[in-house]
């Protein structure tokens, strides 16, 4: 899974649960910390739910309270089709 696979995922994640913030989420790089995306704890874990639910997987609680960067979400994401 390239780059822009993996972004393409997470920007139609973050569309699905902030629909009114898709030109904003669209500019979304893997070097975003996630806590620049402004979602609240609710949206954020939505947005992880809706990745797991496309890639048929679910990630370790451990690996996702180390995730600070989207480019960590993509570490695990990578690591879930390996």
């Amino acid at each position: 899974m390239n780059d822009t696979e993996i972004l393409g995922i997470i920007r139609g994640a973050l569309t699905e649960v902030a629909p009114t913030r898709k030109e904003e989420f669209d500019a979304a790089t893997l070097e975003m910390k996630i806590e620049d995306l402004a979602l609240d704890s609710i949206a954020t874990m939505e947005m992880v739910s809706a990745i797991e639910d496309k890639l048929e997987t679910t990630f370790e609680e451990a690996e996702l309270a180390k995730v600070s960067k989207l480019s960590d979400l993509a570490r695990l994401m990578r690591a879930a089709r390996a």
